[in-house]
């Protein structure tokens, strides 16, 4: 009889574990990105307002490297989330010049798929997709370095294959609107080692990729 009883509660469990989320309820997101990270600069706007040389070595220093993001946020009613997202790139890391960039901004997401299965309590398939917009500070460099604002887009599809857990593929552009150069990036605080960027880069990154995805709540 013991026995019975647990083979219906870990069933039970089994089956529980494998339905998709309740969307429409909302819930705790917690994802980890992972991807190649691409750098794109306007190499004309910046030697304009830095010199060519110092511009070159700066475009040189970003080179495409591993990347990696995390993301928490809260989802409200299946249609938009709210959260922060922190990506980091890096390359040279055994050296003592190191080179490498990050980004943490505050977003907002729009989940569209909602619209359509709003009327159901549960959707048939575990599928979710969102677009985001994000606004926040980025810092780059090696020899050479740039910080300020950036303003971020993205796309994620995810796929729950449990409640709790979904993978997917994504898509993220960090546009940047940095607006200082360092001469040396890792004396950032000497005098006269700043140069104002007041029309900024023109610049971008791009990392797409796979992601892992815990979800909290139904």
């Amino acid at each position: 009889m013991i026995r019975c009883v647990v083979v219906a509660g870990l069933l039970t469990g089994s089956a529980g574990l494998a339905d998709p989320p309740k969307f429409s309820e909302g819930g705790f997101l917690f994802s980890v990105m992972y991807g190649p990270g691409i750098w794109g600069f306007n190499r004309t706007l910046l030697a304009e307002q830095v010199g060519a040389g110092n511009a070159d070595l700066f475009i040189a220093d970003a080179v495409t490297s591993h990347t990696v993001s995390l993301r928490a946020g809260y989802n409200i009613l299946g249609h938009a989330s709210l959260g922060v997202d922190f990506s980091a790139t890096g390359w040279d890391v055994s050296m003592a010049n190191r080179g490498g960039g990050g980004f943490v901004t505050g977003y907002l997401a729009w989940h569209p798929l909602e619209l359509v299965w709003m009327k159901k309590e549960q959707r048939p398939i575990g599928l979710d997709v969102s677009t985001m917009f994000g606004v926040g500070y980025g810092i780059m460099g090696e020899n050479r370095g740039m910080d300020g604002l950036v303003l971020q887009w993205g796309f994620n599809a995810d796929y729950f294959f449990a409640r709790y857990f979904g993978v997917g593929l994504f898509a993220k552009g960090t546009f940047l609107q940095w607006d200082k150069f360092y001469i040396d990036y890792n004396g950032r605080d000497l005098p006269g080692n700043t140069v104002p960027v007041p029309r900024g880069t023109g610049g971008s990154f791009w990392t797409l990729g796979i992601s892992l995805t815990f979800r909290a709540g139904n």
